[in-house]
């Protein structure tokens, strides 16, 4: 059994969702290969290189940085197989979020930023005994002072149904203008809970980020942690701008949706307790917490087999040990 090196907040979120996949990605002695990226992941990650390759050039001019540049942000994230899809589906998503006016709003706030704004970096260090790695999509410092952290999030491109936005946002608006469809109800407004609080200058909501949605504040407090900030620290800002789609007979209608919260001492306790019981779990070698040693140990032996057989590279066997994973991860 191998040990990874740190753990991020993707791996946290398949530890608890999936451990047997896990292992495979993670621990097994020769690592199963990864599944194939399927449209519903290309599609954030190519929205993301279109805003953060045009962000970093509104700021900093065209050709600041190589890697900063669409192609190589797009090129790194978004697997070959899916490119030409992305790369139109991608643009359709950055135009509608600029149709709002949430790009130019954030453009103005990251101009009047007094320290250079932070785009897709890697971050590492050991919080409480536990190697943790986190990649902030962007990290700034409002010309406030406040220290703000923001992720995207595309919900539901590639659904038949669509998503629902995540409660207590700040603000919801229509990707789209009347010609298209009618505006969505509650467009331009607060969801109903919302209650708004000045912070350090800066408006947000009177509550947590993880009463809308866990897995968000559990990455953004790790990304937090690795920036500097003590474990129950309630002084960042963490934002997510969530773009839901509505299905339609044609490319879905999307919304743009402004989460502006913090992230309670109590859920971040909480989160270094998992964190640290992971960690345990994988340093202990006693993986499958819910039984007994020997029949742990008899699943990871069970595991390790299996990834070899899925590193065969022949396609029957590779098309029957994605069916086999994918119908795990999703059941």
């Amino acid at each position: 059994m191998r040990q990874p090196a740190y753990l991020s907040p993707s791996q946290l979120a398949l530890w608890g969702t999936n451990r047997e996949e896990y292992y495979l990605r993670h621990l097994a002695e020769l690592p199963a290969p990864r599944i194939p990226q399927a449209n519903f992941m290309a599609i954030g990650s190519s929205f993301d290189a279109y805003v953060k390759s045009a962000l970093y050039e509104a700021i900093n001019g065209k050709g600041a940085d190589p890697k900063y540049e669409f192609d190589s942000i797009f090129c790194d994230q978004v697997e070959p197989q899916n490119r030409d899809w992305a790369r139109e589906h991608g643009l359709y998503v950055f135009n509608c979020y600029k149709a709002t006016g949430a790009y130019d709003e954030l453009l103005e706030i990251l101009r009047g930023s007094a320290y250079a704004s932070q785009f897709e970096f890697k971050i590492t260090g050991t919080i409480e005994g536990v190697p943790l790695l986190g990649k902030p999509d962007l990290r700034f410092i409002h010309k406030t002072g406040a220290h703000v952290i923001l992720d995207w999030k595309v919900s539901g491109y590639c659904s038949k149904k669509g998503t629902s936005p995540c409660k207590n946002y700040k603000l919801i608006r229509d990707g789209w203008n009347k010609s298209v469809a009618p505006p969505s109800r509650g467009a331009n407004q607060a969801h109903k809970n919302y209650k708004p609080m000045d912070w350090k200058g800066v408006e947000i909501h009177n509550g947590w980020l993880e009463d809308a949605n866990r897995d968000w504040a559990d990455q953004l407090a790790i990304y937090s942690w690795l920036l500097g900030e003590s474990v129950g620290s309630e002084n960042v800002i963490v934002c997510i701008d969530q773009i839901v789609a509505t299905p339609t007979y044609g490319l879905p209608l999307l919304r743009v949706v402004n989460h502006r919260a913090r992230i309670s001492a109590i859920h971040q306790r909480n989160l270094l307790s998992r964190l640290q019981s992971c960690w345990k779990a994988i340093t202990s070698g006693y993986i499958f917490t819910d039984m007994s040693r020997e029949d742990s140990d008899a699943r990871c032996e069970m595991l390790e087999r299996q990834a070899i057989m899925a590193n065969i590279d022949t396609p029957e066997l590779r098309f029957l040990n994605e069916v086999a994973r994918e119908q795990r991860f999703h059941k």
